[in-house]
């Protein structure tokens, strides 16, 4: 097996609690050998961690030290962009977290950018290599007709109840620089989705709900449209927001009369996450209950109802595997950049769910 020079680029949540974490321990596809982050208490921690060669503040001086085959993208959303086109340019595979982009006029960058160097872009919905998750595409009707409803209950709270037990180090020591090249660039790419300055609690929910929270369960509602080969509209028919924008919801119809409702919650107070994804068909009802995506091994709740005979209830629980939705989406990775697949979430379907979450902001605030 082809073991690929792998660097990653911001060490933070995501970065530290999970990318790194897998980077180094699946030794057979990888060998991890650089990281960039500004923090120079983070990049000291994980390196000891990890036994990472190559430290740096910047991808260019990292790109610069050391030749990579491929790059994991977990910097803050609105430097994606410049990421990505740098890397892909560098001539690396690059294995970026969602939201691609912040802005439509962001993925189109990077999509010049890949189609120019030929490498593999994947985007990171890690949901949809989840072992219940793909065996749920299996239990779907053969038509999209027949699903009458997809509903989506998210209770987001905040994320340190689930990291709690892991080794993170906090990057309390960023440049004020670098706070305000985010905040400046944040600002201006919110701007140009929305056409015009959001209000605050429009800002929140178009960043924190809709863009970077119910992003993940777009992608796993575009994953099952596109196994019953139908595409995610480009526009939401229904969008809002409440809660000051800590709570976002949208929805729109579905062929033969069906609907798709999706709600996303912060809720700090309660630490109690719920991620439910439900598709109600003619014959049959089929749960996915995710668990927070910091808790490792801690499998996807599969659950099939049908009806029996004499109208009774047949109910299966499917205990897929404790495999880690999180590993399986690097070695998808590591195949497609191999050239042994295709890439399963590739940039083209991470550009349609940010113009389609963009149009559902659009209807809460127009």
């Amino acid at each position: 097996m082809k073991r690929l020079r792998a660097g990653l680029v911001g060490a933070g949540l995501v970065g530290q609690a999970e990318h790194a974490f897998y980077l180094w321990e699946d030794r057979e596809r990888f060998d991890f050998v650089g990281l960039a982050d500004a923090s120079v208490a983070v990049r000291n921690a994980l390196g000891a961690r990890y036994g990472i060669q190559q430290l740096h503040a910047d991808l260019p001086s990292l790109l610069k030290a050391t030749k990579l085959d491929a790059l994991v993208i977990a910097a803050p959303d609105p430097f994606h962009p410049d990421l990505a086109v740098t890397a892909l340019e560098a001539g690396l595979h690059v294995l970026c977290e969602k939201p691609l982009s912040l802005t439509l006029s962001g993925c189109d960058r990077i999509k010049a950018a890949r189609d120019k160097a030929g490498k593999v872009l994947q985007v990171a919905y890690m949901k949809r290599h989840d072992p219940a998750f793909k065996n749920a595409l299996d239990l779907l009707p053969s038509k999209i007709e027949d699903v009458k409803l997809i509903s989506v209950e998210v209770n987001d709270p905040d994320q340190n109840p689930f990291v709690a037990h892991l080794p993170m180090t906090v990057a309390d020591d960023l440049p004020a620089a670098l706070r305000d090249q985010f905040r400046t660039a944040n600002t201006a790419q919110l701007r140009e989705s929305a056409g015009r300055d959001p209000s605050a609690a429009g800002a929140r929910a178009l960043s924190g709900g809709f863009l970077s929270s119910l992003v993940h369960d777009v992608g796993v509602v575009h994953g099952m449209l596109a196994h019953l080969d139908h595409q995610l509209p480009a526009e939401a028919d229904h969008g809002s927001f409440f809660d000051n924008g800590a709570g976002v919801e949208l929805g729109f119809g579905l062929p033969g009369g069906g609907r798709v409702r999706m709600t996303h919650l912060n809720l700090p107070g309660v630490p109690d996450y719920t991620e439910r994804v439900t598709v109600y068909c003619i014959d049959r009802i089929i749960e996915l209950v995710f668990p927070s995506p910091y808790l490792r091994n801690f499998p996807t709740k599969l659950t099939l109802r049908k009806g029996g005979d004499n109208m009774a209830l047949e109910t299966q629980e499917f205990r897929v595997s404790y495999e880690e939705a999180f590993r399986e989406q690097l070695r998808a990775f590591h195949a497609a950049a191999c050239g042994e697949a295709p890439v399963k979430t590739p940039l083209e379907q991470a550009r349609r769910d940010v113009e389609f979450l963009i149009s559902a902001y659009k209807r809460a605030e127009p």
